[in-house]
């Protein structure tokens, strides 16, 4: 299903749309569809990859050449 809506771009970037929508030989519309289902696949993706709460946490400890003191985390 597609539905009709208005942006309000800078005048920049809509010029640089509609030339690099001619370049492709696509209109406005079908490129900015593709990017931005392109942008859900990437977030799905990163949202895939994050990493858990204990590697957020602790990675780099070992990399950063510090001396760290674990039982002062916990």
């Amino acid at each position: 299903m597609t539905q009709k809506i208005t942006l309000l771009l800078k005048s920049k970037n809509i010029n640089y749309a509609k030339k690099e929508a001619k370049r492709r030989g696509t209109s406005m519309s079908k490129m900015m569809d593709e990017y931005l289902d392109l942008l859900q696949r990437i977030n799905k993706k990163l949202k895939e990859e994050e990493l858990h709460p204990f590697v957020k946490r602790f990675g780099g400890m070992v990399s950063s050449g510090k001396n760290v003191d674990v039982k002062s985390i916990f």
